[in-house]
C-alpha cells in the first residue's frame, strides 16, 4: 500500500523534529533497578546496549518518516560508545538522542547517557549508531538534515569528522591491505622480543572464548530478524567475561569500536560468538568478538557481526592496574594484533571529538 509521503519530495528537518529522551528512575522504583543491576552492584551495560540500540531506531524513523514513507530502517554499525563517567544503580539515568549527520541513506544518531547528580544531569557516556535506510532490500534517500542552532552545527560537524574516521578504518582492513613500514618494524619487533624471551604475557590463543545461541523469536525486532541490541549485549558480555579472565580482576569498560553488523540474523538461526584479546598497552585492552551463523546440515559459517570492546581493569581506590601483555604467535595473530593497534589509536583520536 502507498502511503502519501512515499513519493512526495524529501523535506529538510532539524534535529529537534526527531530528538527523544528516556529516563530510568532507578532511584525510586527498585523494581526497573532490579532488572539492569549486575552482580557487583553495578549497572549492566549490555542490558543497556540493547536500549541504546532501539532508542536510535526510534530516533532514525522518526527523522525518515520510516513509518509514513514505507520504509525499513536497520542498524548498519554501533560506531562508538564511550564510558566517561560512573554509572552508579542508584542514581536515575537518561538517554537523551538526536540525529547528528545525515548523508544519502544512512543517519548518525548520538545519544548522551547522564545520571542524575543533585538537581541536574551529567553527562557519563555517549554513543553513536549508524542507521541505514532500505527499501525491498535497497539504499533509500532519507530527508536531509537542517541544524538550526550553534550545538546542532558542532555535532553535524563533529559527525562529518566521525564519517571521515569511518572512512579512513575501513581502508586498513587487514584482509586486504599489507602492514606498512612502521607497523611491519612494530610486529618484527614484537615477534623479536618473544623470540628472545624477554617479553612475557599471555598467547592470544589462550584467550580465546566461544558461546553458542540458538534465536529464538522472543530476541526478534520489528522487521522479523533478530533484534541488533541483543547481538550487542551478548557480544558485550562475552568480551567483559573474556577480559575477567585474562586479568582476574573486575573489567571496568572503556568503549566500543565499530561494531558492524553485515547481515540481518535470521530466527532459529545457530548463532557463534568467538572472541580474544587481540591488543594490550600497559593499562588496557581491546577484545574482538566475532558473530557467526552456522548452518547445521552443512556446517558452513557465515560472518554476521564484529565488534571491538575495550577495557581496563581498577583496585578498590579506582586506580588502573598494569596489564599483562598478549602475545600474537602467528602472522594471522599479528595482523589482528595491528588491527587493534591501529583501532586503539585511532579510538584517542575519536576522544577529543566531544
Amino acid at each position: 500500500m502507498t502511503t502519501e509521503l512515499e513519493n512526495a519530495p524529501l523535506q529538510e528537518r532539524s534535529p529537534g523534529e526527531s530528538c527523544f529522551e528516556k529516563i530510568y528512575p532507578f532511584e525510586s522504583d527498585l523494581k526497573l533497578r532490579e532488572e539492569y543491576i549486575n552482580f557487583f552492584g553495578g549497572l549492566r551495560i549490555g542490558k543497556l546496549l540493547e536500549d541504546l540500540d532501539l532508542v536510535a531506531g526510534k530516533v532514525a524513523y522518526a527523522h525518515a518518516q520510516g513509518w509514513e514513507r514505507g520504509l525499513g530502517i536497520v542498524t548498519a554499525a554501533c560506531d562508538r560508545i564511550d564510558l566517561t563517567g560512573s554509572l552508579p544503580s542508584h542514581s536515575d539515568l537518561q538517554l537523551l538522542a538526536s540525529v547528528n549527520w545525515v548523508g544519502r541513506s544512512s543517519m548518525e544518531v548520538g545519544i548522551r547517557i547522564s545520571t542524575k547528580s543533585e538537581n541536574d544531569w551529567k553527562r557519563v557516556a555517549r554513543a553513536f549508531f549508524i542507521m541505514v535506510s532500505r527499501r525491498e532490500g535497497r539504499a533509500e534517500e532519507v530527508n536531509p538534515l537542517a541544524p538550526k542552532t550553534k550545538e546542532e552545527q558542532r555535532r553535524f560537524e563533529e559527525g562529518q569528522e566521525r564519517q571521515r574516521l569511518r572512512r579512513e578504518m575501513s581502508r586498513y582492513n587487514i584482509l586486504t591491505v599489507a602492514p606498512d613500514e612502521q607497523e611491519s618494524k612494530l610486529l618484527h619487533s614484537l615477534f623479536l622480543e618473544i623470540r628472545e624471551g624477554t617479553l612475557k604475557g599471555v598467547s592470544m590463543a589462550e584467550t580465546l572464548r566461544q558461546s553458542t545461541r540458538l534465536m529464538h523469536p522472543q530476541f526478534r525486532n520489528i522487521h522479523n530478524k533478530i533484534f541488533g541490541g541483543y547481538l550487542m549485549r551478548e557480544a558485550f558480555e562475552l568480551a567483559w567475561n573474556i577480559t575477567y579472565l585474562f586479568c582476574g580482576h573486575r573489567p571496568h569498560f572503556l568503549s566500543v569500536d565499530h561494531m558492524y553488523f553485515y547481515e540481518p540474523v535470521e530466527i532459529g538461526s545457530i548463532l557463534s560468538f568467538t572472541g580474544q584479546v587481540i591488543y594490550t598497552s600497559p593499562r588496557a585492552l581491546m577484545v574482538e568478538v566475532t558473530v557467526e551463523v552456522i548452518d547445521p546440515a552443512s556446517g558452513i559459517t557465515e560472518v554476521t557481526n564484529v565488534s571491538y570492546f575495550t577495557f581496563t581493569v581498577l583496585d578498590k581506590a579506582g586506580n588502573s592496574l598494569k596489564i599483562n601483555q598478549v602475545l600474537p604467535e602467528s602472522y594471522e595473530e599479528g595482523l589482528k594484533y595491528l588491527d587493534g593497534y591501529k583501532r586503539f589509536r585511532l579510538g584517542e583520536e575519536n576522544e577529543k571529538i566531544i
